[in-house]
Protein backbone atom coordinates (compact mmCIF):
# COMPACT_ATOMS: atom_id res chain seq x y z
CA UNK A 1 0.00 0.00 0.00
CA UNK A 2 1.10 3.23 -0.63
CA UNK A 3 3.12 4.70 2.34
CA UNK A 4 3.90 1.58 3.82
CA UNK A 5 7.19 -0.22 3.24
CA UNK A 6 6.18 -4.20 3.18
CA UNK A 7 10.25 -5.36 4.42
CA UNK A 8 9.17 -3.22 7.47
CA UNK A 9 6.44 -4.87 9.64
CA UNK A 10 4.37 -2.80 12.40
CA UNK A 11 4.90 -5.52 14.73
CA UNK A 12 8.98 -5.56 14.45
CA UNK A 13 8.80 -2.21 14.98
CA UNK A 14 10.50 -0.70 18.23
CA UNK A 15 10.04 3.04 19.25
CA UNK A 16 8.27 4.78 16.16
CA UNK A 17 8.72 8.65 17.13
CA UNK A 18 5.17 9.79 17.32
CA UNK A 19 4.19 6.68 18.53
CA UNK A 20 6.65 7.02 21.73
CA UNK A 21 5.80 10.70 21.80
CA UNK A 22 2.06 10.26 22.40
CA UNK A 23 3.22 7.86 25.05
CA UNK A 24 5.32 10.57 26.50
CA UNK A 25 2.63 13.02 26.31
CA UNK A 26 -0.05 10.17 28.15
CA UNK A 27 2.71 9.42 30.78
CA UNK A 28 3.75 13.52 31.99
CA UNK A 29 0.66 12.97 33.93
CA UNK A 30 2.48 10.82 36.57
CA UNK A 31 4.72 14.10 37.05
CA UNK A 32 2.11 15.63 38.74
CA UNK A 33 0.96 12.37 40.67
CA UNK A 34 4.54 12.65 42.13
CA UNK A 35 4.39 16.41 42.91
CA UNK A 36 0.72 16.71 44.34
CA UNK A 37 1.97 13.78 46.33
CA UNK A 38 4.86 15.04 47.80
CA UNK A 39 4.65 18.56 47.80
CA UNK A 40 2.87 19.00 51.31
CA UNK A 41 5.79 17.05 52.44
CA UNK A 42 8.78 20.50 52.65
CA UNK A 43 6.30 22.74 53.41
CA UNK A 44 4.44 21.12 55.89
CA UNK A 45 6.54 23.31 59.51
CA UNK A 46 5.14 26.60 57.79
CA UNK A 47 1.67 25.62 56.39
CA UNK A 48 0.47 24.44 59.88
CA UNK A 49 2.51 26.86 62.35
CA UNK A 50 3.17 30.19 60.13
CA UNK A 51 -0.42 32.75 60.47
CA UNK A 52 -2.74 34.29 58.11
CA UNK A 53 -0.97 37.54 58.83
CA UNK A 54 1.85 35.48 56.48
CA UNK A 55 -0.67 34.59 53.86
CA UNK A 56 -0.25 30.96 54.96
CA UNK A 57 -2.67 28.77 56.60
CA UNK A 58 -3.16 28.59 60.30
CA UNK A 59 -3.99 24.61 60.03
CA UNK A 60 -2.75 21.95 62.88
CA UNK A 61 -0.71 19.26 62.25
CA UNK A 62 -4.00 16.57 62.56
CA UNK A 63 -5.38 18.84 59.80
CA UNK A 64 -2.59 18.59 57.69
CA UNK A 65 -2.34 14.88 57.92
CA UNK A 66 -6.27 15.47 56.85
CA UNK A 67 -5.17 17.38 53.60
CA UNK A 68 -3.08 14.44 53.31
CA UNK A 69 -5.97 11.92 53.32
CA UNK A 70 -8.00 13.83 51.09
CA UNK A 71 -5.88 13.67 48.04
CA UNK A 72 -5.78 9.76 48.95
CA UNK A 73 -10.03 9.80 49.16
CA UNK A 74 -9.65 11.89 45.56
CA UNK A 75 -7.81 9.14 44.02
CA UNK A 76 -10.16 6.90 45.03
CA UNK A 77 -12.96 8.86 43.19
CA UNK A 78 -11.31 9.35 40.22
CA UNK A 79 -10.67 5.23 40.06
CA UNK A 80 -13.99 4.26 40.12
CA UNK A 81 -14.84 7.10 38.13
CA UNK A 82 -12.75 5.00 34.79
CA UNK A 83 -14.85 2.54 35.21
CA UNK A 84 -17.15 4.61 33.03
CA UNK A 85 -14.93 7.32 32.00
CA UNK A 86 -12.62 4.80 30.22
CA UNK A 87 -15.67 3.12 28.24
CA UNK A 88 -17.53 6.73 27.48
CA UNK A 89 -14.83 8.60 26.83
CA UNK A 90 -12.14 6.30 25.63
CA UNK A 91 -8.50 7.08 27.08
CA UNK A 92 -7.27 10.07 25.71
CA UNK A 93 -9.88 12.09 26.80
CA UNK A 94 -10.19 10.79 30.24
CA UNK A 95 -6.57 11.94 30.58
CA UNK A 96 -7.65 15.29 29.49
CA UNK A 97 -10.43 15.13 31.78
CA UNK A 98 -8.07 14.12 34.52
CA UNK A 99 -6.14 17.03 33.34
CA UNK A 100 -8.74 19.23 34.37
CA UNK A 101 -9.27 18.18 37.55
CA UNK A 102 -5.63 18.84 38.71
CA UNK A 103 -5.52 22.17 36.61
CA UNK A 104 -9.07 22.82 39.00
CA UNK A 105 -7.32 21.29 42.31
CA UNK A 106 -4.25 23.01 41.56
CA UNK A 107 -5.88 26.57 41.89
CA UNK A 108 -7.88 25.87 44.59
CA UNK A 109 -4.80 24.74 46.67
CA UNK A 110 -2.52 27.63 45.57
CA UNK A 111 -5.31 30.37 46.31
CA UNK A 112 -6.58 28.94 49.75
CA UNK A 113 -7.53 30.92 52.43
CA UNK A 114 -8.70 28.16 54.77
CA UNK A 115 -8.58 24.50 55.32
CA UNK A 116 -11.65 23.81 53.73
CA UNK A 117 -10.83 25.45 50.84
CA UNK A 118 -7.41 23.48 51.01
CA UNK A 119 -8.48 20.10 51.50
CA UNK A 120 -10.96 20.13 48.14
CA UNK A 121 -8.26 21.04 46.12
CA UNK A 122 -6.35 18.34 47.35
CA UNK A 123 -9.39 16.11 46.75
CA UNK A 124 -9.91 17.36 43.09
CA UNK A 125 -5.91 17.10 42.47
CA UNK A 126 -6.54 13.11 43.90
CA UNK A 127 -9.65 12.71 41.39
CA UNK A 128 -7.11 14.01 38.57
CA UNK A 129 -4.73 11.61 39.89
CA UNK A 130 -6.75 8.59 40.11
CA UNK A 131 -8.22 9.23 36.75
CA UNK A 132 -5.09 9.19 34.76
CA UNK A 133 -3.26 6.04 36.69
CA UNK A 134 -5.73 3.55 35.27
CA UNK A 135 -5.93 6.11 31.87
CA UNK A 136 -2.74 6.33 31.44
CA UNK A 137 -1.37 2.66 31.61
CA UNK A 138 -4.25 1.45 29.06
CA UNK A 139 -3.77 4.16 26.58
CA UNK A 140 0.15 3.70 26.11
CA UNK A 141 -0.16 -0.45 26.48
CA UNK A 142 -3.07 0.17 23.69
CA UNK A 143 -0.25 2.74 21.59
CA UNK A 144 3.03 0.52 22.06
CA UNK A 145 4.61 -2.11 19.80
CA UNK A 146 5.40 -5.00 22.04
CA UNK A 147 8.99 -4.41 22.37
CA UNK A 148 8.45 -1.14 23.35
CA UNK A 149 5.39 -1.80 25.18
CA UNK A 150 7.21 -2.56 28.83
CA UNK A 151 9.86 0.97 28.73
CA UNK A 152 7.15 3.35 27.66
CA UNK A 153 4.82 1.73 30.26
CA UNK A 154 7.40 2.81 32.89
CA UNK A 155 7.36 6.30 31.66
CA UNK A 156 4.34 7.33 34.14
CA UNK A 157 6.50 5.96 37.24
CA UNK A 158 9.11 7.56 36.26
CA UNK A 159 7.62 10.81 35.61
CA UNK A 160 5.92 10.39 38.81
CA UNK A 161 9.54 10.01 40.23
CA UNK A 162 10.77 13.09 38.86
CA UNK A 163 7.57 14.67 40.33
CA UNK A 164 8.99 13.94 43.72
CA UNK A 165 12.21 14.64 43.14
CA UNK A 166 11.69 18.16 42.30
CA UNK A 167 9.21 18.71 44.44
CA UNK A 168 11.59 18.12 47.14
CA UNK A 169 14.92 20.24 45.43
CA UNK A 170 12.17 23.08 44.88
CA UNK A 171 10.16 23.33 48.57
CA UNK A 172 13.94 23.30 49.94
CA UNK A 173 13.91 27.00 48.68
CA UNK A 174 10.70 27.96 48.26
CA UNK A 175 9.15 26.52 52.27
CA UNK A 176 8.38 30.01 53.28
CA UNK A 177 5.32 32.14 52.83
CA UNK A 178 3.71 33.67 50.37
CA UNK A 179 6.47 31.44 48.59
CA UNK A 180 4.43 28.16 49.09
CA UNK A 181 1.99 28.62 47.35
CA UNK A 182 3.97 28.74 43.68
CA UNK A 183 4.30 24.81 44.46
CA UNK A 184 1.02 24.21 43.48
CA UNK A 185 0.94 26.77 40.44
CA UNK A 186 3.74 24.86 39.04
CA UNK A 187 2.15 21.28 38.34
CA UNK A 188 -1.19 23.29 37.31
CA UNK A 189 1.26 25.14 34.22
CA UNK A 190 2.68 21.82 33.42
CA UNK A 191 -1.43 20.19 33.58
CA UNK A 192 -2.58 22.75 31.19
CA UNK A 193 0.36 22.44 28.66
CA UNK A 194 -0.20 18.59 29.24
CA UNK A 195 -3.61 19.25 28.00
CA UNK A 196 -3.32 21.23 24.90
CA UNK A 197 -0.50 19.08 23.54
CA UNK A 198 -3.07 15.98 23.89
CA UNK A 199 -5.60 18.00 22.77
CA UNK A 200 -4.06 18.93 19.14
CA UNK A 201 -1.28 16.53 18.55
CA UNK A 202 -1.80 13.22 20.44
CA UNK A 203 -4.35 10.39 18.74
CA UNK A 204 -6.88 7.43 20.51
CA UNK A 205 -5.94 4.12 20.61
CA UNK A 206 -6.50 1.90 17.89
CA UNK A 207 -7.71 -0.97 19.94
CA UNK A 208 -10.57 1.24 21.48
CA UNK A 209 -11.28 2.69 17.75
CA UNK A 210 -11.75 -0.91 16.42
CA UNK A 211 -13.97 -1.79 19.45
CA UNK A 212 -15.97 1.79 18.76
CA UNK A 213 -16.52 0.39 15.08
CA UNK A 214 -14.49 3.54 13.96
CA UNK A 215 -12.18 0.74 11.87
CA UNK A 216 -10.91 3.31 9.06
CA UNK A 217 -9.89 5.64 11.54
CA UNK A 218 -8.71 3.08 13.51
CA UNK A 219 -6.19 2.19 10.60
CA UNK A 220 -5.49 5.26 9.69
CA UNK A 221 -3.93 6.01 13.38
CA UNK A 222 -2.27 2.22 13.73
CA UNK A 223 -0.59 4.16 10.23
CA UNK A 224 0.23 7.16 12.12
CA UNK A 225 1.67 5.31 15.14
CA UNK A 226 3.52 3.14 13.06
CA UNK A 227 5.37 5.68 10.53
CA UNK A 228 4.99 4.56 7.39
CA UNK A 229 5.75 0.48 8.32
CA UNK A 230 3.28 -2.26 6.71
CA UNK A 231 0.45 -2.63 9.25
CA UNK A 232 -1.42 -5.35 7.62
CA UNK A 233 -1.14 -8.06 9.52
CA UNK A 234 -1.10 -6.66 13.09
CA UNK A 235 -4.65 -4.38 11.74
CA UNK A 236 -5.59 -8.01 10.85
CA UNK A 237 -4.83 -9.21 14.03
CA UNK A 238 -6.57 -6.04 16.08
CA UNK A 239 -9.91 -6.78 13.43
CA UNK A 240 -9.49 -10.85 14.45
CA UNK A 241 -9.76 -10.19 17.97
CA UNK A 242 -12.63 -7.98 18.39
CA UNK A 243 -14.58 -10.27 15.60
CA UNK A 244 -13.79 -13.42 18.23
CA UNK A 245 -15.42 -11.14 20.90
CA UNK A 246 -18.11 -10.57 18.60
CA UNK A 247 -18.72 -14.52 17.81
CA UNK A 248 -18.79 -15.44 21.72
CA UNK A 249 -21.25 -13.05 22.72
CA UNK A 250 -18.44 -11.14 24.69
CA UNK A 251 -20.11 -8.65 27.03
CA UNK A 252 -18.67 -5.35 28.80
CA UNK A 253 -18.11 -6.64 32.46
CA UNK A 254 -18.74 -4.21 35.13
CA UNK A 255 -17.34 -4.54 38.91
CA UNK A 256 -19.86 -6.29 40.11
CA UNK A 257 -19.61 -9.12 36.91
CA UNK A 258 -16.23 -9.33 38.44
CA UNK A 259 -16.82 -9.58 42.03
CA UNK A 260 -19.30 -12.30 41.64
CA UNK A 261 -17.07 -14.04 39.50
CA UNK A 262 -19.27 -14.00 36.20
CA UNK A 263 -15.71 -15.47 34.71
CA UNK A 264 -12.88 -16.68 37.39
CA UNK A 265 -10.29 -16.27 34.63
CA UNK A 266 -11.08 -12.24 34.89
CA UNK A 267 -11.79 -12.49 38.44
CA UNK A 268 -8.85 -14.43 39.30
CA UNK A 269 -6.69 -12.09 37.31
CA UNK A 270 -8.31 -8.65 38.80
CA UNK A 271 -7.45 -10.35 42.01
CA UNK A 272 -3.79 -10.26 40.69
CA UNK A 273 -4.00 -6.63 39.66
CA UNK A 274 -5.12 -5.31 43.02
CA UNK A 275 -2.71 -7.17 44.83
CA UNK A 276 0.11 -5.77 42.39
CA UNK A 277 -1.57 -2.49 42.67
CA UNK A 278 -1.68 -2.89 46.54
CA UNK A 279 2.04 -3.71 46.53
CA UNK A 280 2.65 0.02 45.12
CA UNK A 281 1.79 1.22 48.79
CA UNK A 282 1.52 -1.21 51.52
CA UNK A 283 5.40 -1.86 50.80
CA UNK A 284 6.07 1.14 53.14
CA UNK A 285 6.81 4.05 50.25
CA UNK A 286 4.47 6.17 51.23
CA UNK A 287 5.47 7.14 54.84
CA UNK A 288 8.98 7.68 52.76
CA UNK A 289 7.50 9.71 50.45
CA UNK A 290 5.35 11.59 52.76
CA UNK A 291 7.05 11.62 56.11
CA UNK A 292 10.03 11.24 55.24
CA UNK A 293 11.63 14.62 56.25
CA UNK A 294 9.95 14.98 60.01
CA UNK A 295 10.82 11.09 60.29
CA UNK A 296 14.19 10.99 59.58
CA UNK A 297 14.66 14.41 60.92
CA UNK A 298 13.32 12.14 64.28
CA UNK A 299 15.81 9.69 63.94
CA UNK A 300 18.87 11.89 63.04
CA UNK A 301 18.31 13.88 66.38
CA UNK A 302 16.19 16.18 64.98
CA UNK A 303 18.81 17.45 62.37
CA UNK A 304 16.01 18.67 59.52
CA UNK A 305 18.42 19.56 57.13
CA UNK A 306 19.69 16.08 57.42
CA UNK A 307 16.22 14.25 57.04
CA UNK A 308 16.13 17.16 53.90
CA UNK A 309 18.89 15.71 51.76
CA UNK A 310 18.12 12.06 52.65
CA UNK A 311 14.80 12.73 50.93
CA UNK A 312 16.04 13.91 48.52
CA UNK A 313 18.88 10.93 48.48
CA UNK A 314 15.54 8.32 48.22
CA UNK A 315 13.84 10.63 45.33
CA UNK A 316 17.25 10.48 43.32
CA UNK A 317 17.27 7.11 43.94
CA UNK A 318 13.69 6.41 42.48
CA UNK A 319 14.50 7.83 39.33
CA UNK A 320 17.78 6.04 38.53
CA UNK A 321 16.12 2.47 39.03
CA UNK A 322 13.12 3.24 37.38
CA UNK A 323 15.14 4.44 34.88
CA UNK A 324 16.74 1.24 34.57
CA UNK A 325 13.76 -0.40 34.52
CA UNK A 326 12.61 1.43 31.91
CA UNK A 327 15.98 -0.17 29.71
CA UNK A 328 16.06 -3.50 30.99
CA UNK A 329 11.90 -4.29 31.03
CA UNK A 330 11.33 -6.52 28.14
CA UNK A 331 14.82 -8.52 28.71
CA UNK A 332 14.25 -8.69 32.88
CA UNK A 333 10.53 -9.22 32.19
CA UNK A 334 7.32 -7.76 35.03
CA UNK A 335 7.61 -10.80 36.93
CA UNK A 336 11.76 -10.78 37.89
CA UNK A 337 11.19 -7.23 38.63
CA UNK A 338 8.49 -7.42 41.16
CA UNK A 339 10.02 -10.10 42.61
CA UNK A 340 13.05 -7.86 43.51
CA UNK A 341 11.23 -5.27 44.71
CA UNK A 342 9.50 -6.51 47.69
CA UNK A 343 13.13 -8.06 49.41
CA UNK A 344 14.88 -5.13 50.13
CA UNK A 345 13.82 -2.98 52.93
CA UNK A 346 17.36 -2.85 54.87
CA UNK A 347 17.81 0.66 54.49
CA UNK A 348 15.44 3.57 53.16
CA UNK A 349 17.50 4.57 49.81
CA UNK A 350 18.60 0.36 49.44
CA UNK A 351 14.16 -0.11 49.70
CA UNK A 352 13.58 3.03 47.54
CA UNK A 353 15.63 1.96 44.83
CA UNK A 354 14.28 -1.50 44.69
CA UNK A 355 11.29 -0.56 45.28
CA UNK A 356 10.93 1.42 41.93
CA UNK A 357 12.15 -1.07 39.72
CA UNK A 358 9.03 -3.28 40.25
CA UNK A 359 6.61 -2.16 42.51
CA UNK A 360 6.21 1.18 41.54
CA UNK A 361 6.45 0.50 37.63
CA UNK A 362 4.64 -3.02 37.44
CA UNK A 363 1.43 -1.66 38.85
CA UNK A 364 1.02 0.47 35.77
CA UNK A 365 1.81 -2.24 33.04
CA UNK A 366 0.00 -4.94 34.58
CA UNK A 367 -3.82 -4.49 33.86
CA UNK A 368 -4.14 -4.10 30.18
CA UNK A 369 -2.06 -7.03 29.98
CA UNK A 370 -3.70 -9.24 31.97
CA UNK A 371 -7.44 -8.19 31.12
CA UNK A 372 -9.49 -8.28 27.93
CA UNK A 373 -10.84 -5.54 26.92
CA UNK A 374 -14.69 -6.12 27.57
CA UNK A 375 -13.04 -6.56 31.23
CA UNK A 376 -10.24 -3.55 30.98
CA UNK A 377 -11.81 -0.98 32.69
CA UNK A 378 -13.47 -2.48 35.48
CA UNK A 379 -10.59 -4.21 36.28
CA UNK A 380 -8.22 -1.81 35.81
CA UNK A 381 -10.60 0.68 37.88
CA UNK A 382 -10.14 -2.13 40.78
CA UNK A 383 -6.78 -2.11 40.83
CA UNK A 384 -6.24 1.48 41.00
CA UNK A 385 -8.90 1.16 43.68
CA UNK A 386 -6.80 -0.98 45.42
CA UNK A 387 -3.58 1.00 45.34
CA UNK A 388 -5.27 4.38 46.56
CA UNK A 389 -7.55 2.07 49.28
CA UNK A 390 -3.77 1.47 50.63
CA UNK A 391 -2.58 5.07 50.07
CA UNK A 392 -5.08 6.48 51.97
CA UNK A 393 -5.39 3.45 54.96
CA UNK A 394 -1.06 3.63 55.07
CA UNK A 395 -0.59 7.38 55.00
CA UNK A 396 -3.55 7.29 57.82
CA UNK A 397 -1.94 4.78 59.89
CA UNK A 398 1.66 5.46 59.80
CA UNK A 399 1.66 8.28 62.81
CA UNK A 400 -0.01 6.00 64.76
CA UNK A 401 2.66 2.86 63.67
CA UNK A 402 5.46 5.58 63.92
CA UNK A 403 4.39 6.38 67.67
CA UNK A 404 3.76 2.64 68.85
CA UNK A 405 7.12 0.71 67.40
CA UNK A 406 9.94 3.52 67.00
CA UNK A 407 12.74 2.41 64.95
CA UNK A 408 10.42 -0.46 64.68
CA UNK A 409 8.18 0.38 62.89
CA UNK A 410 9.19 -0.66 59.27
CA UNK A 411 9.02 -4.46 60.37
CA UNK A 412 5.66 -4.42 59.67
CA UNK A 413 6.52 -3.48 56.42
CA UNK A 414 8.95 -6.18 56.26
CA UNK A 415 6.50 -8.71 56.78
CA UNK A 416 4.22 -7.41 54.11
CA UNK A 417 6.96 -7.35 51.73
CA UNK A 418 7.77 -11.03 52.07
CA UNK A 419 4.03 -11.79 51.93
CA UNK A 420 4.22 -10.15 48.59
CA UNK A 421 7.52 -11.61 47.22
CA UNK A 422 5.35 -15.07 47.71
CA UNK A 423 2.08 -14.31 45.72
CA UNK A 424 4.58 -13.15 42.69
CA UNK A 425 6.74 -15.93 42.73
CA UNK A 426 3.56 -18.14 42.69
CA UNK A 427 0.62 -16.46 41.48
CA UNK A 428 1.68 -13.88 39.02
CA UNK A 429 2.29 -15.03 35.23
CA UNK A 430 4.85 -13.49 33.02
CA UNK A 431 3.00 -11.31 30.49
CA UNK A 432 6.51 -9.92 28.36
CA UNK A 433 6.10 -9.86 24.97
CA UNK A 434 2.21 -11.06 24.87
CA UNK A 435 -0.01 -9.45 22.70
CA UNK A 436 -2.92 -7.08 24.71
CA UNK A 437 -5.18 -9.46 22.75
CA UNK A 438 -3.70 -12.92 23.28
CA UNK A 439 -5.87 -14.95 25.98
CA UNK A 440 -3.56 -17.77 25.93
CA UNK A 441 0.17 -17.19 26.88
CA UNK A 442 1.14 -20.70 27.20
CA UNK A 443 0.22 -21.81 23.77
CA UNK A 444 2.31 -20.54 21.21
CA UNK A 445 0.92 -22.13 17.95
CA UNK A 446 -2.29 -19.78 19.11
CA UNK A 447 -0.31 -17.13 19.78
CA UNK A 448 1.37 -17.23 16.08
CA UNK A 449 -2.26 -17.75 14.31
CA UNK A 450 -3.56 -14.61 16.28
CA UNK A 451 -1.17 -12.46 15.44
CA UNK A 452 -0.97 -13.28 12.16
CA UNK A 453 -4.86 -13.21 11.53
CA UNK A 454 -5.26 -17.04 10.88
CA UNK A 455 -7.05 -18.24 14.38
CA UNK A 456 -10.59 -19.34 13.64
CA UNK A 457 -9.95 -20.09 9.68
CA UNK A 458 -9.58 -23.86 9.01
CA UNK A 459 -7.68 -22.95 6.40
CA UNK A 460 -5.51 -20.34 8.14
CA UNK A 461 -6.85 -17.60 6.12
CA UNK A 462 -8.34 -14.20 7.07
CA UNK A 463 -11.75 -14.41 5.91
CA UNK A 464 -12.75 -14.73 9.46
CA UNK A 465 -13.44 -11.15 9.64
CA UNK A 466 -13.73 -10.04 5.66
CA UNK A 467 -13.96 -6.41 4.56
CA UNK A 468 -17.82 -6.57 4.04
CA UNK A 469 -18.52 -7.47 7.70
CA UNK A 470 -16.04 -5.60 9.91
CA UNK A 471 -17.95 -2.50 10.38
CA UNK A 472 -21.16 -3.98 11.31
CA UNK A 473 -19.76 -6.84 13.60
CA UNK A 474 -17.35 -4.65 15.18
CA UNK A 475 -19.72 -1.69 15.81
CA UNK A 476 -19.11 -0.85 19.88
CA UNK A 477 -17.59 -3.85 21.52
CA UNK A 478 -16.27 -2.07 24.40
CA UNK A 479 -20.15 -0.81 24.78
CA UNK A 480 -22.07 -3.23 24.44
CA UNK A 481 -24.88 -4.66 26.85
Amino acid sequence: MVGQNPHNRSEDLGFPLYMTFCAVIAALSGFNVGWHISVPNMPQTVITKCSAATYSLLISFADHGFTVGAFALGGLAGSYITTYSNVKFGRRHNIMISCGWTILGGILSATSINIGMYSVGRAFVGIGAGMCGSSVAIYVSEISTKKSRGALGSLFELFLNLGLLLTQVAGRYMAYPPVWRVLWVIPTIIAAIQLAVLFFFTVECPRRLTADGQVDKARAVLQRLRQGADIDTEFQALLNARQREVDSGSKKMNILDIILCKDRSVTWNTVIVMVVQASNQIGGIGPMSVYSVNFLAKIFGGDLELGTNISIANATANIIATFIAVIFMHKVGRKGFMRLAPLSITAAILFTFTYSMGCGVIPWLIAPELLPLSALPPGSALGCLSNWLFNFVINTVWPYQDANLGNYSFTVFAGINFLIFLFVLFCMPETTGKDLDQKTENNPKLADEELHGTAGSPNGSDDSFNTDRKVNNVHHIENAH
